[in-house]
């Protein structure tokens, strides 16, 4: 999470040595186990060679069977959701597409789900309890705006630790205080990692993330979509180097101005019901 506030402070002048280590972290194929399917049927390797590098349209399936909650992205539902794996850097010269990470959201009556699989060289986490600021330290986030014309909005967050960070804006003004004392709104989330987390100079592969977000945190701007709505959303992530480096952020949305909370420029997802899902 970017408050708008100290974005500039973060963001400027990713590091040779960030670049560098995540650019070679292998990828682990036993964390990417859904069917690595885009919204547009290309994989992620075509990106380098030109194209679309953001994701401007999404899918959000319906899922017949909800996710077990496990961090192993093994369930039905994630076979058949279409991953969402163009993601880019937008704070160097030029906008650079970032390969090794899918995430995947899936929706039924009582809940939306996300899932994130991510290939990362160096696990870091950071914070002790829920909302605490763990973009100081690897991190998941999910950005989601239901209405074009109301002004809340909504961040979810998950780190390889576990915790999660979930606040509803009432708009992007509005000062919320300590974020530790917000009101519950009910998100959970499950973590497996691939390697040693804060584990200073060893070599890990990844992590992945499973969560589950109850319609009731989306009142105040209506609650559940219907099928065929369409809401604002952008997925991003912080992904931490080597100590002293600059981590590498990155997000789906084509942003143009240095903050994960410019929904002007988020993409749309569209929500299909269980006849569009074939479920």
């Amino acid at each position: 999470m970017i408050p708008a506030r100290r974005v500039m402070v973060v963001v400027f002048g990713l590091s040779l040595a960030s670049l560098v280590a995540f650019c070679a972290a292998p990828r682990a194929a036993a964390v990417l186990e859904p069917q690595q399917r885009s919204a547009r049927g290309s994989g992620p390797r075509d990106l380098v060679a030109g194209g679309e590098i953001v994701t401007r349209q999404a899918v959000c399936r319906w899922a017949a069977q909800p996710p077990v909650l496990d961090g192993k992205l093994d369930d039905p539902c994630w076979q058949k959701a279409v991953a969402i794996d163009r993601f880019a850097t937008f704070w160097t010269d030029t906008k650079t597409a970032r390969i090794g990470t899918f995430a995947y959201l899936v929706w039924d009556d009582e809940a939306l789900y996300y899932a994130g699989s991510m290939t990362d060289a160096e696990l870091r986490s950071f914070g002790t309890k829920r909302n605490d600021t763990l973009w100081n330290g690897d991190v998941f986030e999910l950005f989601l705006k239901p209405s074009a014309v109301k002004p809340a909005y909504f961040e979810f967050q998950a780190n390889p630790r576990g915790l999660i960070f979930e606040m509803a804006f009432p708009n992007r003004a509005s000062n919320v205080g300590d974020f530790t004392t917000a009101p519950l709104l009910g998100s959970k989330a499950v973590v497996t990692v691939k390697g040693t987390l804060d584990r200073p100079g060893d070599r890990d592969e990844g992590w992945t993330v499973e969560g589950r977000i109850p319609w009731s945190a989306f009142v105040a701007s209506g609650g559940k979509p219907k099928p065929g709505d369409e809401w604002l959303f952008a997925i991003c992530r912080y992904d931490y180097g080597p100590e002293g480096t600059k981590p590498t952020l990155m997000s789906s949305a084509p942003l143009t101005r240095s903050s994960f909370h410019r929904y002007e420029d988020y993409g749309k997802i569209r929500f299909d019901g269980p006849r569009e899902s074939g479920s």
